[in-house]
């Protein structure tokens, strides 16, 4: 009994503390050959995803920033340009 009724304060206590620690890889809303859109949580950043995305046409992701989505603002949109390496 003493087991469950720690299992259920941990639980109570650290519950809502891990919804908001884990990670955030982003949405990806469109892409294509060109660019691509990402939404994440306010803390993240899809410079890597994006990249990644880009990478697999032989181009390199260039941000174009993010836009607050929401009041407050909970979610970024991030949009990327995939351009020939060396530009910008």
């Amino acid at each position: 009994m003493r087991s469950i009724k720690l299992i259920l304060a941990g639980v109570l206590l650290f519950g809502p503390l891990a919804a908001c620690s884990g990670a955030d890889d982003g949405n990806v809303v469109v892409a294509s050959e060109q660019m691509i859109s990402i939404t994440t949580t306010r803390l993240g950043d899809p410079t890597e995803q994006a990249q990644a995305h880009c990478a697999k046409y032989g181009k390199q992701a260039v941000s174009r920033g993010g836009v607050p989505m929401g009041d407050p603002a909970y979610k970024i949109m991030w949009g990327f340009d995939c351009v020939a390496p060396g530009t910008k």
